[in-house]
């Protein structure tokens, strides 16, 4: 295992195991989930577009449009913009 999978279980076990307890997390500890997460999704994103063959055209607009639905989403339901980082310090 190595040492990115190792934290990464130990963080999800983590929240797992808080018992319905809210986490309390800061703009910034929310800011550091979103990168990680945007890095898994991404990551399985070009796995995906590496099965289906695609060329680099819709790749790119597939990762923009993947990216701007995530900010979209993160926005309508936290208010928070990801584009403004100053909303994150």
């Amino acid at each position: 295992m190595t040492k990115h999978e190792r934290i990464l279980e130990y963080i999800a076990n983590d929240y797992l195991d808080q018992n319905g307890k809210k986490p309390n997390f800061t703009n910034r500890d929310f800011m550091n989930a979103i990168i990680i997460f945007q890095t898994a999704l991404m990551d399985k994103l070009f796995d995906n577009q590496n099965y289906d063959k695609m060329d680099i055209e819709n790749r790119k607009k597939m990762a923009f449009s993947c990216g701007n639905d995530l900010r979209k989403l993160i926005h309508t339901y936290t208010n928070l913009d990801t584009h403004n980082i100053n909303e994150f310090l």
